[in-house]
């Protein structure tokens, strides 16, 4: 049994990346598999920007990034759905690697060598956009921040396993049949862990 952490990152409640986190829940509830899901415009453990003097102020960790450090720590697979903002993720998840991937909890240095500590999870990212897939594949998965930020960025740094990247492009054009043959993808890539 898998234990899954859905993480979304969307502030109205009408976003098709909650439907995505839905889909991928109901599939992992489906298989028997324990699911959390935190929508990070609603929780109650919203984090504030990062701020800090000195190196050694990071040492203080807030209530809700502990109890975020918690979940992750808990989850063998983590999923991550956002909507593609000026080829990024929306600032508030990004904020949330800033705080909770501390040194000691996602990785360490001995002797100027690094260790990922976070070699027991997997990863699972689900992105929307309105922009066309060709356009996106060229810039974004070939040689784009996508690749280099999922893929060799956090995840790899962090010893995360990246066992899914999926962009559902030209949302504002896609019909309801369209949108709903993703979900089922969705669903699918949740019951096949």
């Amino acid at each position: 049994m898998k234990k899954i952490l859905i993480i979304t990152a969307h502030p109205s409640s009408h976003g098709f990346t909650h439907k995505i986190a839905e889909s991928f829940k109901d599939g992992a509830l489906t298989k028997g598999h324990e699911v959390e899901l935190v929508d990070l415009y609603k929780t109650d453990l919203q984090i504030p920007f990062l701020r800090f003097e000195e190196k050694k102020d990071m040492a203080n960790l807030s209530p809700e990034v502990l109890a975020i450090q918690g979940k992750i720590r808990w989850s063998t697979d983590m999923v991550f759905v956002h909507p593609l903002w000026w080829m990024g993720m929306p600032a508030i998840m990004k904020n949330l690697f800033d705080n909770v991937l501390t040194p000691g909890f996602a990785y360490k240095y001995i002797d100027g060598k690094k260790y990922a500590l976070l070699k027991d999870k997997n990863a699972h990212v689900f992105f929307t956009c309105d922009g066309n897939m060709w356009w996106m594949k060229a810039a974004f998965f070939l040689a784009g921040p996508a690749k280099i930020f999922w893929g060799m960025g956090l995840l790899y740094f962090c010893g995360i396993k990246h066992k899914t990247l999926k962009l559902f492009d030209r949302k504002f054009q896609r019909t309801e049949a369209e949108q709903q043959k993703f979900l089922k993808k969705v669903r699918g890539v949740a019951m096949g862990l």
